[in-house]
Formats: C-alpha cells, structure tokens, sequence
C-alpha cells in the first residue's frame, strides 16, 4: 500500500473568529492527544498554526482550526496562531477552499499527456483492454487523469524536500507548497511533456521571485481566490531565503535541461534522477520505462539500433518517449503533500 506523507486537514470551528488562539490550539491538542492510554495519546504535536498527529509508519496529518468571518466569502475563517517560545499570537484571515476550487478550475486537462500515461500504464500491465477506473480516494486517481501541471508541481516539491533535508538547512522554513501552486498558475499553457512542464512551471516560480517588495525585499503571493489570505506571511524570511530557493531551481533546470538533451545511459539517467527526485522515485520511473520496452520489444515494436539502443520499429500507441512518463502521482487532487519517496 502506498504511504501518504504530510496530509492536510482544516477543522471549522463553532467558535467565535477571535478567540483567543492560545486557548483554541491547546482545546484542540487536548482534545486530539486524549487521556493515556486512548488511540492518539503521545502521537500529538501543538504547533503555531495546527496540531499534528504522526504516526509510527512516518505519516503525519496536520490538523489546522478556523473559524469562519461573517460577511466575508463563502468558508472564508480567521486561523490561529500561537508561537509558545515568543508569546507570539494572532489571527490570519485565510480561505484554503476558495483557493483549491480555483485552481482544480483553472489546471488544465491535456488529451496528448493523458494518452502518453495511459498508454504507458497499460502497457506495462501487458494489456491494451480498456478497464475500468476505480477511485475510492481522490489520492488515487491514476496519473493520466491529472493536469500535467498538477504532477509537475508534486515533483518540484519533492526536489525541494531532498533541498532541504540538508544539515546546512536545518531548521530553515522551506518554501510552502501553497505558495509553489499558486505561482504555477500564472506558468502559461501547460507542456505535453512532462519534463517540460516541469522546467516551465520551475521557471515561472523562478520569475516570480525576482520580484523584491517592502522592508524584507520579498516576494508577496495571494491567494487568487481571496486577496486578504497572504500566502507568504512566513516565507521567505529574507531575500538570502528567496535567493537560495532561486538558486535550487536553476539548478534543478539546469539538469532536467542535461536530462531532456544530453545521450546519457540508463545507469546515469537512474542516478540522475535519484538527485533530484529521490532514488526510489528514480527506481519506478527506470523500472516502469524498462517494463514498457520489454513489452514493446516482445510485441515485435522495437529493435536494437545501434549502440545498443532500443529503437521503435513501429510507432506503439500513446506511449511517450524516454523518462518524460514517469508515473508518480500526486497526494491530492489540489497538488498539496508530498511524493512517496
């Protein structure tokens, strides 16, 4: 079964929308953590702006409280934010629905990358039968059904995880997910290429954090769906910050670029991309492209070419060339959480 890191989860509260926030997050720690002995007890962290409950295989669910604001949009709430080591406390006025209802409408659908993984998938299985989808979890729906802009976010995501398990950065706020999302949608038409939707989507982010406001000198990003909701209150810090995550996607490019364009081997292929995506992302992405090749190679549909390399001797239906169809899937329907690793 696949694990599921870092899920997200906001609680509406029947409480008045400036309670105070100490008091809101310790009820709610409270009421989580339970008495010795009940399911949760000692699994529960209180933190600035939510309680957490991690569980013994690594997952953690983030349990974020609210409070709705009469006379504002729809499901638009006051969070809570209380930092015990400052004493630091106060009210955010956010609406995380508003902003995940415009971006599943504003995502976009691309036929070509829909057929090139669906392809891909049903190949690997040794089938080209039609099947039906079964989708019990919206974490589940299968690659192709996704936004290629959606599955190329999870994967600058996870380049930013493996950034930032660094000793150099330890105890460094990393850039929010809801920030990255955000910035992608202003990324242009999506690519068919899932690489290349990368490189784009990491570029429109890079663009968008050459933009220096304020006493800070940072970037300012909004929630599309509700102006007073500033996404970065907390990140950057600093320019030095913005600056190194810059420099993180530069380089990140500069290697999908060498990924993309340069005649590497399958082995340097492999260890590329366990740089940048974790080896065991980089493990299903070979696997899954080797599958495919040895199903089309017993289909009669490639031969070697030479130097050894495999060449189509027919076109195999909606099957995408080379790593672009690595099918790692996103943790939620929004693009928010993180890949398997």
């Amino acid at each position: 079964m696949r694990k599921i890191n870092d899920v997200d989860v906001v609680i509406e509260l029947d409480v008045h929308p400036h309670s105070e926030p100490k008091t809101m997050l310790g009820l709610l720690f409270e009421a989580i953590n339970g008495q010795p002995g009940s399911r949760y007890h000692g699994m529960v962290t209180q933190n600035s702006r939510c309680v957490t409950v991690k569980y013994e295989d690594g997952t953690t669910v983030d349990l974020m409280p609210v409070a709705r604001l009469a006379g504002e949009p729809d499901r638009a709430g006051n969070l809570f934010h209380f930092r015990k080591e400052s004493d630091e406390s106060f009210h955010k006025a956010v609406n995380p629905w508003a902003f995940a209802d415009d971006f599943n409408k504003r995502v976009e659908f691309d036929q070509a990358f829909y057929d090139s993984f669906r392809g891909r998938r049903l190949l690997v299985e040794g089938t080209l039968e039609i099947k039906a989808e079964t989708q019990p979890m919206p974490e589940h729906v299968p690659i192709e059904e996704k936004s290629p802009r959606i599955v190329a976010l999870q994967l600058i995501k996870r380049n930013r995880d493996i950034a930032f398990r660094s000793s150099a950065r330890g105890g460094m706020r990393k850039p929010p997910s809801v920030v990255l999302a955000a910035i992608s949608l202003d990324a242009g038409p999506v690519k068919t290429s899932l690489i290349d939707e990368v490189i784009n989507v990491a570029n429109a982010i890079r663009v968008r954090l050459q933009q220096k406001f304020g006493a800070r000198r940072t970037v300012e990003v909004r929630n599309p769906a509700y102006h007073p909701d500033v996404f970065t209150d907390r990140w950057p810090e600093n320019e030095q910050a913005q600056d190194m995550y810059d420099a993180d996607l530069r380089r990140l490019i500069t290697e999908l670029y060498r990924l993309r364009n340069d005649v590497l081997s399958m082995a340097e292929k492999s260890e590329l991309l366990k740089k940048l995506f974790g080896e065991s992302a980089a493990a299903y992405a070979i696997e899954s492209h080797l599958d495919a090749q040895r199903h089309e190679m017993e289909a009669g549909r490639l031969q070697a070419g030479p130097r050894g390399k495999i060449a189509a001797t027919v076109a195999a239906p909606a099957v995408a060339a080379g790593l672009r169809t690595s099918p790692v899937r996103a943790a939620t329907r929004e693009g928010r959480g993180t890949l398997k690793e």
